[in-house]
């Protein structure tokens, strides 16, 4: 890929600069199909551009399909589209045109036709207008538990961003979010963000599931329990769980930085444990290691596990459905 140049001074848009030059680079070869362009953070650092100019840039070109983005893979160069064989582009009614004839030859029915025609535009239409939310919140295990709750919405597509990653500029909302969802406790740390983007944001409430609390309050009384933990919010939020059922235990906790022999020998001793959901998926070695000696010395494994309260529940699908109203009456 050949250097990117933007004049910060010009009348083009800086994202359109930046999407036009990557365009013509691939019209030329430079950047051949299948190529993986730099990382948005790589690109703003190597174009002097904001993250999110940058994203901004490389949805105009997935839009116009010269460029495909993988979600967590990366983004790559398109196939180029043949055009005929003078090159030129065919107009809309050379297309029906061919696609009547093409019919004809197969001998297709036009009323089975229009019928199909109609259906592949309704289904068109329908995924241009779908809404898509930002769903925030600061514990990524947290976070993956509950968006596909979220995303069973209906005519909802959801995009996961941990509130530290916005917070510091290592991720930025994709332009193409219609609004954002974050957890009541994090709003004030949000609200400034989602004020700068301009994106409208609707907040949740999350609770303890009830499997949690029956796991939870099935424990004696004169037992310590150990506490398996990745942030401070969530060590909190777990106190507060065991105070709320009156829970007086002694607590050994320990953060995966921080691991030390004394949490594991708790374990080896058959002390409950408890840990954030689908701890496993981002835990490190020494960690999995721990969990497995604690399930092999049958020590109670408990995954503390959130979810959407059903009123915050309510409140999402009424937002979701009168945006989806608004976006297709052209209100939004």
């Amino acid at each position: 890929m050949e250097k990117i140049e933007i004049d910060k001074n010009g009348e083009a848009p800086l994202y359109l600069q930046l999407a036009r030059q990557i365009e013509q680079q691939a019209a030329n070869g430079i950047l051949v199909p299948g190529e993986r362009l730099l990382s948005e953070i790589k690109m703003a650092n190597e174009s002097g551009l904001s993250v999110g100019t940058v994203k901004k840039a490389y949805a105009w070109l997935q839009d116009r399909g010269i460029v495909q983005k993988i979600r967590g893979g990366g983004t790559y160069v398109q196939e180029k589209k043949s055009g005929n064989v003078q090159g030129k582009e065919k107009s809309p009614s050379e297309i029906v045109e061919e696609m009547f004839s093409k019919v004809s030859e197969s001998g297709m029915p036009m009323n089975r036709l229009f019928l199909l025609a109609q259906q592949e535009l309704v289904s068109r239409f329908q995924e241009k207008q779908k809404i898509c939310a930002a769903l925030v919140e600061c514990n990524v295990e947290t976070l993956h538990s509950i968006a596909p709750v979220v995303e069973s919405i209906p005519n909802l597509t959801v995009e996961t961003y941990v509130l530290s990653d916005l917070l510091t500029g290592n991720r930025v909302i994709s332009s193409r979010c219609d609004l954002a969802f974050i957890s009541q406790s994090h709003y004030k740390e949000f609200i400034g963000y989602a004020d700068a983007l301009g994106i409208p944001t609707e907040t949740f409430a999350l609770v303890e599931s009830r499997e949690t609390i029956a796991r939870l309050a099935t424990i004696p009384e004169e037992q310590p329990v150990c506490i398996l933990y990745r942030s401070a919010a969530f060590l909190k939020n777990i106190k507060r769980t065991l105070h709320f059922l009156g829970k007086m235990n002694e607590q050994i906790c320990s953060s995966e930085e921080e691991m030390s022999e004394a949490i594991d020998n708790c374990c080896r001793q058959g002390m409950p444990l408890i840990i954030p959901p689908d701890y496993i998926e981002y835990a490190s070695a020494w960690t999995l290691q721990v969990v497995a000696r604690a399930r092999k010395s049958k020590c109670r494994i408990i995954p503390m596990e959130y979810e959407i309260d059903q009123g915050s529940w309510m409140h999402m699908v009424e937002v979701v459905t009168k945006m989806d109203r608004q976006k297709g009456n052209g209100e939004i």
